[in-house]
């Protein structure tokens, strides 16, 4: 049976996407059978940010109206080895994702559900920015998963700056962490190139350090501060300052 991660966030933007995203790679990559279910049943965003735009032939829309099995609406990743995508284009009734989930269930090591299907879940993510607006929204999440059933709710602090930490600008992720009473469960830093389609190599090293956290085979998070300093991090934060 797979662990399913129900990804979410009350507030947008704070890259619940990009980040079921980086992790089910960094999963699939450690040898991983991982599924990505893209909750976006407008215009698929998971699916595009993936990589796979337009390579659909059904979606959960067609399985909701019996035109195709759950098996022949995922999407394997034409460079990751192991990574699928279950795209949701068009779907009316939620709860067929979850009847396709379990349909699914034991071709998966790891099932991320990007905001679609909580009620298969029993394990949940919160990802937050390091900003006012989204610990509260994070704080609000938590007690709406928790009252929910929800009771393993971990935290993904995402787009965190290092330099503005040594600024004073921000909080620690382990601070945000603390004052929201959550496990810290991955630490993504602020990465400019992701919405290019990109990825920095240390955000990809973030990301392996979350999945080796998630998968229980190692505990830590990345360590964001590292590079910005000593005499060169002091210039990276005056670069980052003019940004």
């Amino acid at each position: 049976m797979a662990t399913k991660i129900y990804v979410t966030s009350l507030k947008g933007g704070t890259g619940v996407t990009t980040f079921c995203i980086g992790l089910g790679a960094a999963l699939a990559e450690m040898g991983e059978r991982t599924l990505i279910v893209d909750g976006d049943v407008i215009s698929g965003c998971a699916t595009v940010a993936g990589g796979l735009s337009n390579m659909q032939v059904y979606t959960l829309a067609d399985y909701e109206k019996g035109a195709c099995r759950a098996k022949q609406t995922l999407l394997t990743h034409p460079k990751i080895s192991g990574l699928c995508f279950m795209p949701s284009a068009g779907l009316k009734d939620l709860s067929a994702a979850e009847r396709a989930v379990a349909d699914v269930d034991g071709l998966f090591d790891y099932v991320l559900l990007d905001k679609i299907a909580k009620n298969v879940c029993d394990r949940a993510i919160i990802v937050t920015e390091p900003f006012l607006p989204s610990v509260k929204s994070a704080d609000c999440c938590r007690s709406m998963l928790t009252d929910g059933g929800i009771k393993n709710v971990g935290l993904a602090v995402n787009k965190i700056c290092g330099g503005q930490i040594l600024n004073g600008e921000i909080m620690t992720a382990h601070e945000i962490a603390a004052v929201l009473h959550m496990p810290l469960t991955a630490v993504i830093p602020e990465d400019l190139t992701i919405s290019a389609g990109k990825c920095k190599s240390a955000t990809s090293k973030a990301f392996k350090i979350a999945a080796e956290a998630v998968s229980g085979k190692k505990e830590g998070v990345c360590n964001v501060l590292a590079r910005y300093v000593g005499v060169s991090g002091y210039f990276k934060r005056k670069m980052r300052e003019k940004i």
